[in-house]
């Protein structure tokens, strides 16, 4: 980062010379703090054409030579081809304004390391390529060559860096945070916020001076020019605007507290009528989720896992077994032992206790193709009576369910949020709690539906999900966590805030 300083020194200087674009370059530096505050398609433009905007100004600010037109669209080229390192803090959420088809989203999830692998060759390769044209792109703004050495490696060592003061910054804040209260505390998060704006100013200001050949700066040190400051102090403003309003909680009066399959804690067999029982005395959540999966002969039994181990340890699938074949079948889990039982024998000692559920429908390649009707002829109008609700991360089954039966509460289950938010018939959503953030929550409330984020199982997420506006936390451990939610202050729910604020700029 210490090459960004000596950059912003030498560009101030020039700056100074050339009044016109140092009002240019500090305009685009406020607008690019600005552009945060928006959404969608305008947002993931307006960032390109900020990002175009300063490697031109700031190209003919260092160069000495006016490049042709042809050379001017190549230099375009190559600055859209660097983003894929430069744009790393805005990437995610640029993502989060892409709309991805559900199937899509799924097939990622289903192969979620083999895509990880691919996006980080695809990262890898894209450097290596800018590597390879950059020298001479750049180069025509400059009357004499610039040569870079070992730029893939250096490009490599910035995101490091910029990623491990990120992490440090964090950790120093949230320690600070956890241990004040009231004034300081905020003012602690205003602080850490704003260091980690001027990191980024940093970590541009480096990336920079890579993009322009690595060169050598003028050693004189020079005062920072009056555009820049006032440049800088407005893009301050607005982040502190924006800190405040991301340190507002937005909480849900009715937070709901849902016992992921069944259990609380480690009281027994997740997905298993004893835990059920012990998890209504215990607890008493607001729903207690489940998996069921269809059996070879058209029924459903409780099970989350595809694949069930008999008594000599070999595995079968479950949905080439009947429901004969699983009723009974023991099952141990964490010194626990229970058996299996029906969705039918479950839902009955469910609405026996007065127990509201969230059930998961899990499918595979092998289910029925009637499985979403065959569900609701055989389910639909006790679940309907009780306050029931069904989600799945298959959407096709949650549509056909929906079309079955449109009284039924239906929700998808989103394994990560990272693209836009899925268009269709459904009444709540349930996301995975790394990817929560406030722009989605927004946009499900605002369309009348609901969020649950799974699975949240300590003081932390629980904090952020409930802080940024989630409407209830699917966990293991709800004992625990609704005790923290009685005696939580305002206090806990701005630091959940600050959490999800420094981590999704959201």
């Amino acid at each position: 980062m210490t090459n960004g300083i000596a950059f912003l020194r030498e560009l101030t200087a020039k700056l100074d010379k050339r009044p016109e674009l140092a009002l240019l370059w500090s305009l685009l530096w406020m607008f690019m703090m600005l552009s945060l505050k928006f959404d969608g398609m305008f947002f993931i433009v307006l960032l390109l054409i900020l990002f175009l905007a300063l490697d031109l100004t700031t190209a003919y600010l260092f160069g000495d030579v006016r490049p042709e037109r042809r050379h001017l669209i190549r230099f375009v080229c190559v600055s859209l081809l660097s983003l894929s390192w430069r744009g790393m803090p805005f990437i995610f959420r640029a993502l989060s304004q892409i709309p991805i088809p559900i199937a899509i989203q799924n097939a990622i999830f289903d192969h979620r390391r083999q895509f990880i692998l691919i996006v980080v060759c695809c990262f890898f390769g894209m450097i290596w390529l800018f590597c390879s044209v950059s020298d001479e792109t750049v180069g025509v703004f400059f009357s004499k060559k610039i040569k870079s050495k070992r730029l893939f490696l250096r490009i490599l060592l910035l995101e490091t860096e910029f990623i491990f003061w990120s992490a440090f910054l964090f950790a120093i804040g949230y320690w600070l945070c956890e241990n004040l209260l009231g004034n300081a505390q905020f003012l602690w998060e205003i602080l850490i916020l704003m260091l980690k704006w001027i990191l980024l100013i940093m970590y541009q200001m480096a990336c920079f001076q890579l993009y322009f050949g690595n060169r050598s700066f003028d050693s004189r040190v020079s005062e920072i020019s009056g555009p820049v400051a006032i440049c800088f102090l407005i893009a301050a403003v607005v982040q502190l605007i924006f800190v405040k309003n991301s340190l507002v909680p937005n909480l849900q009066s009715d937070f709901k507290i849902v016992a992921h399959r069944g259990s609380d804690g480690n009281n027994g067999v997740p997905n298993t009528v004893p835990t059920l029982k012990d998890s209504k005395k215990k607890l008493s959540p607001d729903y207690s989720e489940l998996d069921v999966r269809q059996t070879v002969d058209g029924r459903f039994v409780v099970i989350h896992d595809a694949m069930l181990a008999n008594s000599s340890g070999k595995e079968r699938e479950v949905n080439n077994l009947s429901l004969g074949d699983l009723i009974g079948h023991k099952v141990k889990e964490s010194g626990h032992a229970a058996y299996l039982s029906g969705y039918s024998q479950y839902l009955e000692a469910a609405h026996q206790i007065k127990q509201s559920l969230i059930t998961e429908i899990k499918t595979d390649e092998h289910d029925n193709y009637d499985l979403a009707a065959e569900f609701c002829h055989l389910y639909a109008d006790s679940m309907i009576d009780h306050g029931d609700m069904v989600h799945s991360m298959d959407y096709q089954i949650i549509a056909n369910v929906k079309k079955s039966e449109k009284r039924l509460k239906c929700g998808y289950v989103l394994p990560f949020e990272i693209f836009s938010m899925p268009k269709g018939a459904i009444d709540f959503y349930s996301i995975e709690y790394l990817t929560m953030n406030r722009s989605f929550i927004k946009a499900a409330h605002d369309q009348k539906k609901k969020v649950y984020v799974w699975t949240v199982n300590n003081k932390l997420d629980c904090l952020r999900a409930c802080a940024i506006g989630a409407d209830g936390v699917i966990t293991d451990n709800g004992s625990k966590l609704k005790r923290f939610l009685k005696t939580a202050t305002k206090d806990d729910f701005s630091l959940g805030c600050f959490i999800n604020s420094y981590a999704t700029l959201k």
